[in-house]
């Protein structure tokens, strides 16, 4: 569907699993959109790849947005205008053009830090320490909490994301998806488990206490209510 330098890009770079993108284009009631959007990833990857060597080094908060994202951002609302009125054309638009503008403004750190949750959004899957971050802070042995639903946990096929915040997790097993059609109240919980800090991948202890972990070296999962 791409070209072997965008994906190796999406793949190796942003850290995105690349068939999350490709299993999206291909649905049925894409077909007519496919191949606008196609170019849109096309577009998008190789202004990245243009801007690499210009990158600054990546920190905990940007203020300003660079030629990059502005381009990204440009091209994303001139195809949604050229699409006209089809609202799940331009949610994969803006879903796309969210992800790709992120990793412009601030590379993976900011990709990761900002990805959508509750709609359809490139996945991203972290593979290595993600920096900057405060690490340094947790515990040897952390104490972590998720919010999901119970086919998590039943198929022990458990999420990246998870909080030192049992407050913060209960938030996100009953609250923040609360209005998604997809929403059953009663089949969602919250996990805690005990993780080894020095397996940690990133973690920001200032707002919603994250702690991003590699899944198999979760210890004593658990459903906590």
């Amino acid at each position: 569907m791409f070209t072997e330098e965008v994906a190796a890009f999406i793949s190796n770079s942003m850290k995105v699993e690349l068939h999350s993108i490709v299993d999206k284009l291909n649905e049925a009631e894409l077909k007519e959109s496919k191949a606008d959007l196609i170019k849109l990833v096309e577009f998008c990857v190789r202004e990245l790849i243009s801007y690499e060597p210009n990158r600054i080094k990546p920190v905990m908060c940007l203020s300003n947005q660079n030629s990059a994202q502005a381009t990204i951002n440009k091209y994303a609302l001139e195809l949604t205008e050229k699409i006209g009125e089809n609202e799940h054309v331009s949610e994969v638009i803006d879903a796309l053009r969210h992800s790709f503008s992120c990793f412009a403004y601030n590379g993976l750190h900011q990709l990761y830090t900002r990805q959508e949750n509750e709609s359809w959004h490139p996945k991203v899957v972290l593979t290595e320490v993600l920096k900057p971050n405060d690490i340094e802070m947790l515990d040897e042995e952390v104490v972590l909490y998720r919010g999901c639903n119970l086919t998590e946990y039943e198929s022990k096929d458990f999420g990246q994301a998870w909080s030192t915040s049992k407050d913060r997790a209960t938030d996100f097993a009953y609250k923040h998806y609360a209005s998604q059609a997809w929403f059953d109240r009663n089949s969602r919980v919250v996990l805690r488990a005990v993780y080894p800090r020095d397996k940690v991948l990133f973690s920001d202890q200032r707002i919603e206490f994250e702690v991003v972990v590699d899944p198999k070296y979760l210890m004593k999962v658990e459903i906590y209510t």
